[in-house]
């Protein structure tokens, strides 16, 4: 990524009813799934080193479980859910858009792309929507300088309402 971002002044509808909408999201699904992930395994089961939905070979393809973990359960250690830094990143963006929150959709736009080839195949479509608006935003920068460039966020929030019933 370029650390020089052209000035680009994002244009999306709706923006505090979907924002809210993913935040909405992020809080209540996000607890969830890492309830359920802890509980699925016996108490007195053995434990594997490796935390869930990361496998050795980080391009290995992920069961259900793990793909859901992927997406709701923080495996890195930051603190956020990979749908909360999608929900934060799309809310920073439409905001104002910075070299900063550039580089963070860049980032997340390239997480999401591999997540889509690991993940079971029902589970590719919905990755393939939450990824929308982060590729619109990169062909635009692509493109050049000045432009607007209207986020798909809608596309976002069914992608990661398909994800959800999913799991």
């Amino acid at each position: 990524m370029c650390a020089m971002v052209p000035s680009v002044n994002l244009r999306t509808r709706g923006v505090t009813a979907v924002t809210a909408v993913v935040l909405l999201l992020a809080a209540c699904s996000g607890g969830g799934a890492a309830d359920d992930g802890a509980s699925a395994a016996p108490s007195g089961s053995a434990t594997s080193p490796e935390p869930a939905g990361s496998p050795a070979d980080p391009d290995a393809p992920l069961d259900a479980n793990q793909a859901c973990a992927a997406m709701y359960v923080d495996a890195d250690g930051q603190g956020r859910t990979l749908e909360e830094r999608v929900g934060a990143a799309l809310v920073g963006a439409s905001k104002e858009l910075t070299g900063t929150s550039a580089d963070e959709m860049h980032a997340l736009a390239v997480e999401l792309g591999r997540l889509e080839t690991r993940v079971p195949e029902e589970f590719r479509a919905p990755v393939e929507q939450v990824r929308v608006p982060f590729l619109q935003l990169q062909e635009g920068l692509d493109l050049g300088a000045d432009q607007e460039i209207e986020l798909d966020i809608a596309s976002t929030v069914e992608g990661l309402k398909a994800f959800e019933e999913l799991c």
